[in-house]
C-alpha cells in the first residue's frame, strides 16, 4: 500500500496546484486508500451508469481516496455516489414543512449530480459534485460545490482537474486566490 507522502507526490505530480497540500493546515494526510484498477474504474463507469472525466480516473488510479484538514476534505471509500432525492410527497409532514421554509424547491439543486467528496469549506456537511446532466465538454463535468444547509449548488470549477489544482486556494479556504 501506498504511504501519503508516495500519494502526495504522485498527485502533485498529475495535478501541480495540488502542492498546496504541503501546507501546514493541510496536515496531515490520514485514512489513504489504495489506488483503483483498471477493471475497478470499468466496474464503477456501469454501476454508475455514467463515462467518468479522465482526470478523475486519473485520480483514482493513484488513490480511492484520503482526509486531511481535520476530516474538512474526505475522498472516501463511498465516492463517487448520485445524490438522489425521494419525491416531495415522501417526505414527512416535518421534512414538507422545512422545504416550504426554505423556499419550497425540490428536489435540491443537486439532484442528480454525482458527488466525489466531502468538502466542509463553509459548513460540516458539504460536498463536491459532478454535473453529469450533460456531455462531458473537453472530457470533463464542471465542478459544484453543494452547500447543504441553503441547498445550494455553486459552480466552482471547469473540471475535475482545474479543482485539483486550485480548490485548496479558493478564499473561502483563506486562499490567496480569487476563484
Amino acid at each position: 500500500m501506498a504511504t501519503s507522502s508516495t500519494v502526495v507526490q504522485q498527485l502533485i505530480a498529475a495535478f501541480p496546484g495540488f502542492a498546496e497540500i504541503k501546507k501546514a493546515r493541510w496536515q496531515p494526510i490520514e485514512n489513504v486508500l489504495p489506488a483503483v484498477s483498471d477493471s475497478e474504474l470499468v466496474q464503477l463507469e456501469k454501476f454508475l451508469n455514467v463515462k467518468l472525466p479522465d482526470s478523475y480516473k486519473k485520480f483514482l488510479r493513484v488513490t480511492r481516496g484520503f482526509s486531511f484538514g481535520d476530516g474538512s476534505v474526505q475522498f472516501g471509500r463511498q465516492h463517487p455516489f448520485f445524490h438522489e432525492f425521494d419525491k416531495l410527497s415522501a417526505l414527512n409532514l416535518e421534512q414538507q414543512e422545512m422545504v416550504r421554509e426554505r423556499g419550497g424547491k425540490w428536489p435540491p439543486p443537486s439532484d442528480g449530480m454525482i458527488c466525489f467528496a466531502e468538502m466542509f469549506m463553509l459548513a460540516d456537511g458539504d460536498q463536491a459534485l459532478f454535473d453529469v446532466k450533460g456531455d462531458l465538454k473537453k472530457g470533463e463535468y464542471a465542478v459544484y460545490y453543494y452547500a447543504h444547509d441553503w441547498p445550494k449548488v455553486i459552480r466552482i470549477f471547469n473540471g475535475f482537474e482545474d479543482f485539483m489544482n486550485g480548490f485548496l486556494r479558493l478564499q473561502e479556504w483563506g486562499g490567496d486566490e480569487p476563484e
